[in-house]
Parts: structure tokens; sequence; C-alpha cells
């Protein structure tokens, strides 16, 4: 029985004009992804025709690596002000159809949006940027405005335990907790190492003991943790997970695995043969989560490591995915979570 909705919950976009290093770092000349993607790039590929998404930041490109004074502020985050700028033109129904990828009327589309924010830095600089933010998205959009990433994926082996824990990263947390916005934890196992994962476990600890017996704000862990998948689940992955299995507010995101496998032994192009790699992985997943896993594509940069193909790598993931909730016997409860119910929870979405 087809689900009664389908959320997305980590999607990507930019414009025609955030295609270069100057924009995204990451987008180096010829990189298959500098190219427009759009909601109508999306809409072209994505069948059956999701009920709704998640927009996920995409690590926009700062002026510096170092804090800026006071009055820079504007300055040194123009990338990621623009790409709210973008999205308030989207949701705004104010968006241009060429460079934005988006027709009319697709935006109600977009139902939460994660944004990038500087958790990193002090909290004097977060709430400079928290105003600016505020004011590029206008009403509209931040009221669409469900939670933030701060991408730690990419940092280097022992960077993601410096960075978190900070102070001033956990003061961060609890301001956004505060204002009921969620926090997506993108961080990669795969090559940053495992002990990241351990330190995010006791940031988040750490958050919780800070929050006292009040609102619990939601952590969304993305892509599985990025473990390589290539090989079985390591005792360290299994051990974090385990680790914040008893919190109810931690999420997990079963996305992004096909850029995990490894050259030896690359990406499975069936979906057999790629439920049966995942399974041991998600056999910690669902246990460590239960009512807490959902659906994401991870659009577009399922298509880098993705065998079928830009036009077939989404619903390619789709039929994987619901292959694995028939293989687990899954009620239709437990699986209409899966594809919507979880990420609605996570982020306060209705649908």
């Amino acid at each position: 029985m087809p689900p009664t909705h389908l959320l997305d919950t980590h999607i990507h976009l930019w414009p025609s004009t955030a295609t270069t290093p100057s924009s995204h770092k990451w987008m180096t000349p010829h990189h298959s992804l500098a190219t427009r993607h759009g909601l109508t790039d999306y809409l072209a590929i994505a069948s059956p025709r999701p009920t709704g998404v998640v927009y996920i930041e995409t690590d926009r490109a700062l002026a510096s690596a170092q804090a800026p004074s006071a009055h820079e502020v504007e300055a040194w985050a123009r990338e990621p002000l623009r790409e709210i700028g973008f999205l308030r033109r989207i949701v705004e129904g104010a968006a241009r159809a060429q460079e934005d990828g988006v027709e009319e009327g697709v935006g109600e589309m977009v139902r939460g949006v994660v944004l990038w924010a500087p958790v990193g830095w002090g909290v004097g600089l977060f709430a400079a940027y928290w105003r600016l933010a505020r004011e590029a998205a206008g009403e509209r959009l931040w009221g669409r405005v469900v939670g933030f990433r701060f991408l730690l994926q990419g940092k280097g082996v022992g960077e993601v335990g410096r960075l978190v824990r900070e102070g001033e990263w956990v003061e961060n947390m609890l301001v956004l907790g505060r204002e009921g916005m969620a926090f997506d934890v993108g961080i990669d196992v795969h090559r940053d190492g495992e002990e990241g994962l351990g330190d995010v476990a006791g940031m988040i600890e750490e958050v919780r003991r800070r929050e006292g017996e009040g609102k619990r704000m939601k952590f969304v862990l993305n892509h599985l943790c990025k473990p390589p998948l290539s090989t079985s689940p390591s005792p360290a992955w299994t051990s974090a997970l385990r680790r914040l299995s008893p919190d109810t507010n931690i999420f997990m995101k079963l996305s992004g695995a096909f850029n995990e496998f490894s050259l030896s032994k690359p990406t499975p192009s069936s979906v057999e043969d790629m439920v049966a790699s995942l399974s041991p992985f998600l056999d910690v997943v669902f246990e460590c989560f239960p009512g807490r896993v959902m659906f994401g594509s991870d659009w577009p940069v399922c298509n880098v490591g993705g065998p079928k193909g830009k036009d077939g790598n989404w619903g390619f993931w789709r039929e994987i995915v619901e292959r694995v909730l028939e293989e687990r016997g899954m009620s239709e409860e437990e699986k209409e979570s899966v594809w919507w119910g979880a990420g609605c929870k996570a982020y306060g979405i209705e649908m």
C-alpha cells in the first residue's frame, strides 16, 4: 500500500548563480554538481511526487575561516545570506524560473528549511548572524525554518571533537533549543574518523544537562552518520549509536548511502544487493531509533555515487527503502513513520 504522504527530509537546491567556488568552495570547476539544481529539476526525477520536502543548507562559502568583527558579519556571511534570499524567492512565489529552477506554485512543497548557522563561533557572532538571517528570510520563509546545520563532515580527524567541546558551541545549541529549532548533525565517520561521533554524543549529553527539565531540542543525524558501507559495522559506530539511543529526541535519516562504498567494493547496482549491504547497519539503526528513522534522498548529492544516473538515482533509493521496510516486516504504521511521520515529528511539520 502506498504511504499516505511522502516527505523527502533531505534535499539540496541552488540557483545557476551559485555554481562556482565563490559560492560553494566544494563546487570546483567541472564538478558534476556545478549546474543549477532547482525544484523543477528535482520534480523531473522524483516519482512518485513527494508531498513535501525539507531543504538542507548547502555549505555556502564564507569570506574567511576567521571570525569577523561585529560590523563585518554581513559581508563575511554574504553567501549563506544569499542562500536565504534564494529560498525566500521560492516560498514567496517570486522565483526566477531560469535562474532558480522553480516553476510557479511549487514553492508550497518546501515544508521545512534547515539553514546554516555559525554555531562553531562565539555567541556574539551567532546572535548577530541570527538577526541578519531572520531579516533576510522575511516572515513567510522564517515560518518554515525548522532547524539549523553547521556541517561537521570534512573537518578532519580530531577537529569535530575540538569544535563541539567548545563551551560556546553548547551555548549556541541552547539558543537553538529555546527557539524551538532542531539541529542537523552532518558527520562523516567514513573519512574523518569514528571518534567524532562519540564527541557528538558527549556534546548532546552536555546540552541535555544544561537544558534541565524543560523542553528538549531535537537532533537529526544525517546519512546514518556516513559509516563505510563496504565493510561490516564497526564497534565504535555501533557503540556511539547505542549511546544515543535512549534519547527519544534524537532522530536518524535513512539517506546518503550511495557515497559510502569503496572503489574495491563499489555501490551495488541492484536493489537486492544494496539491501543486503545495508542490512547489518540498519539492524543497528532501527534498534537504536525505533520510530525515529526518516526517509531522505540527499538529492542531488545522491547522483555523485549513485549507480543509476541522474535521472534514476532518486527512484532507486526510494525503491531500496521500500524493500528495506518490506523485508523488515514493518507494519503500515511503522512504514508511514519512515516515509513522513518521523520527519514531521523531528521538525514540527504538519502534513
